[in-house]
């Protein structure tokens, strides 16, 4: 990969953080919420080639971290990212059933939006971190995971716009 891509696309998750911490923070929705650079990331990976995933959850990760209303430990979210998405882009690589069908790549990201939130869960767990309650647990869950369905389908056209342009634009 080179420099320009990994800047653009650097620039490009900078711009989703400050309008993560800007307005979305702001919104409260009921169940809880979602987070648009988790769903970016995950989408972002799903449609690139494993190592650029991988890349990709680092820029993400490190964005998640410095969030103001992050409460673990530096490096958690890079972690859980960096492994989420190599994982969805590794599985999903290669098939174009599932990545050229939008339906299908909304299902996908909103699935991995749990797995990568029960990974947040579980390492925290092991870091020692307090999570809070079961029902709070699940509550936070099915709203992230409700609310990254109901987003994703406005998230995916932009995202894939934004990555075809950087990818293709360069080579």
């Amino acid at each position: 990969m080179w420099r320009r891509e990994v800047a653009l696309s650097t620039v490009t998750f900078g711009i989703l953080f400050l309008f993560q911490e800007a307005v979305i923070n702001q919104i409260h929705l009921p169940l809880g919420g979602f987070s648009l650079i988790l769903l970016a990331a995950l989408i972002w990976s799903s449609i690139s080639e494993p190592e650029i995933a991988a890349v990709t959850g680092f820029v993400a990760g490190i964005f998640m971290d410095l969030s103001p209303s992050n409460d673990g430990p530096f490096g958690q979210w890079t972690l859980v990212l960096v492994i989420s998405c190599f994982l969805i882009s590794y599985l999903g690589y290669g098939d174009d059933a599932l990545n050229s069908n939008p339906a299908g790549l909304i299902l996908m990201t909103s699935s991995a939006v749990i797995t990568t939130l029960i990974l947040y869960i579980f390492i925290g767990l092991l870091f020692g971190l307090a999570i809070g309650s079961p029902f709070h647990i699940v509550k936070s869950l099915l709203g992230f995971g409700m609310w990254s369905a109901l987003i994703a389908p406005l998230v995916v056209p932009v995202i894939s716009k934004a990555h075809a342009i950087i990818y293709a634009g360069g080579r």
